[in-house]
């Protein structure tokens, strides 16, 4: 009995694994659309609201904020917003809730800020 209970927990712990790694590969980093947008998609289904904030916007994240880029929940339940940003590299965050500042999880590229905090890195080009 003990022996199942454990192949179980296994498995399960396996499973949920792969189901995590699929839902955050599904989702792409930020791209650069033909039309000159950047799009910016995030998996935060808890989130009230949440704002890309980085240096292409000076990292205004305020809904009063002239250049703040708020991102909308899409009929998928993902945040999504498309936003004019010219070519560069740029360090940025998500913001959710107005308080919590994460990096992206979809995006693999990161960069140290030189003053203790990890970005993560878009490159337009």
């Amino acid at each position: 009995m003990v022996k199942n209970c454990a192949k179980f927990l296994i498995i399960s712990a396996v499973l949920s694994s792969c189901g995590l790694r699929w839902v955050q590969n599904r989702i792409p980093p930020p791209e650069h659309l033909a039309d000159g947008n950047v799009r910016f998609l995030l998996d935060a289904p808890s989130a009230k609201s949440v704002y890309a904030a980085g240096e292409f916007n000076g990292w205004e994240y305020s809904p009063s904020g002239p250049r703040a880029i708020q991102l909308k929940k899409n009929k998928d339940g993902l945040w999504q917003t498309q936003t004019k940003i010219p070519a560069g590299r740029y360090q940025y965050k998500y913001v959710l809730d107005s308080y919590t500042w994460i990096l992206d999880p979809h995006n693999p590229l990161t960069v140290d800020d030189g003053r203790g905090n990890v970005n993560s890195l878009l490159i337009v080009k």
